[in-house]
């Protein structure tokens, strides 16, 4: 039996998914969730199963147009409701210079997702370069001037060379965020531990719209696997979480480690796996399906059944011990978030990230194994 092309057990979801929305945004929540849901059922923008390793079932690209366009419509209905703008210079409480970021970067990735590997991995560093270059030279606040470390700090200490330094940083940054999108809940529920913090900080119309979209996203996305960020939603968000990032770090709010912390998963998993490359001999820009996160998804697959199940307990077990635990400990007040204590959270993240590596079987395994198993 199926209701409006949906069978009994979609449309269980779908109705799970809708009381929750509801329970925590209200009609908003139920207008994004309805948006998801259209945008999901449509032919747009899907991917090839088992791209990342872990999705097993069809899924559209386009999860983060969806988002951008449903932040538009709730920064419009928050301001209608009389919300404050402040947190920002700009509009919306939002500087011009992250909306440029945010645009540029999504209109980039929008392009890939409309027409997948239409543009090489080249052009696309290049454009990033170019947007972020213009960027930082016109905001150049953003490049520090040194990070505490000896070595790193006597080349920050050469103008020309932090802003090199600095660019390099926000282009490998926004492609970590993009790589780590390969698990439901995963890179969502980074995102929107961050945007927690920083609207705790700041707040302002932008950062609480943008804890509102990512909310409904991260419950469809996590519920339901048909919508993921896709690179237009990864390079975007990613974007924005980068320049608020860097001035929170300018401005001596938030300290090296805690960001580190914060966002350790991504950088951690971007440079083993350029490592991992280096090693077997295999282009850098090459992706592969052996992160850790297709790991985790392996184990899981053995004993759940469900792969939408499997897929978002794989993403949401990283997600929760890295940027999770940090927003943990953010709402604990563990330490200051200008604290340099936050060194130890990483340090430990980052022996953790190493010994679960060690101790998971090749996710390569995985999709064999997988397609044996019914379906969420």
């Amino acid at each position: 039996m199926e209701w409006f092309g949906l069978s009994v057990k979609e449309t269980s979801k779908l109705l799970l998914m809708l009381i929750v929305a509801f329970i925590v945004w209200g009609v908003v929540g139920l207008f994004l969730i309805g948006l998801m849901q259209f945008v999901s059922m449509q032919g747009w923008a899907k991917d090839s199963v088992h791209k990342h390793g872990i999705a097993e079932m069809q899924a559209s690209r386009l999860g983060g147009a969806v988002c951008i366009l449903g932040g538009f419509l709730v920064v419009i209905t928050l301001k209608l409701n009389g919300a404050d703008e402040s947190g920002g210079s700009g509009p919306f409480g939002i500087r011009r210079f992250v909306v440029l970021a945010i645009i540029g970067s999504m209109a980039l990735g929008l392009v890939e997702d409309i027409r997948n590997d239409s543009l090489s991995p080249r052009i696309r560093l290049g454009i990033l370069a170019i947007l972020f270059g213009f960027i930082l030279w016109q905001w150049p606040a953003l490049v520090p001037s040194s990070i505490g470390a000896p070595i790193l700090d006597s080349l920050l200490s050469i103008p020309a060379l932090a802003f090199l330094l600095c660019l390099v940083f926000c282009v490998g940054f926004l492609n970590a965020i993009n790589m780590a999108d390969g698990a439901n809940g995963l890179v969502p529920s980074i995102l929107l531990a961050a945007y927690i913090i920083f609207y705790k900080e700041y707040g302002g119309v932008g950062l609480l719209s943008a804890v509102t979209i990512l909310s409904a996203f991260w419950i469809f996305n996590v519920v339901s696997g048909r919508l993921f960020l896709g690179d237009a939603g990864a390079y975007a968000f990613g974007a924005s979480l980068l320049v608020s990032s860097l001035t929170s770090y300018a401005n001596g709010i938030m300290s090296l480690s805690f960001l580190a912390a914060l966002l350790c998963y991504p950088c951690l998993d971007f440079l083993f796996s350029i490592l991992r490359r280096l090693v077997n001999g295999r282009p850098i820009m090459k992706p592969d399906n052996d992160h850790l996160h297709n790991r985790i998804h392996f184990q899981y697959r053995k004993f759940i059944k469900s792969k939408n199940m499997a897929n978002s307990a794989a993403g949401l077990t990283v997600a929760g011990a890295s940027s999770g635990l940090v927003l943990w400990g953010y709402l604990a007040a563990w330490w200051p978030i200008n604290s340099g204590q936050w060194i130890v959270i990483f340090a430990a993240q980052s022996v953790a990230y190493g010994l679960a590596y060690y101790l998971t079987s090749s996710s390569s395994l995985a999709i064999g194994t997988a397609n044996q198993s019914s379906d969420a």
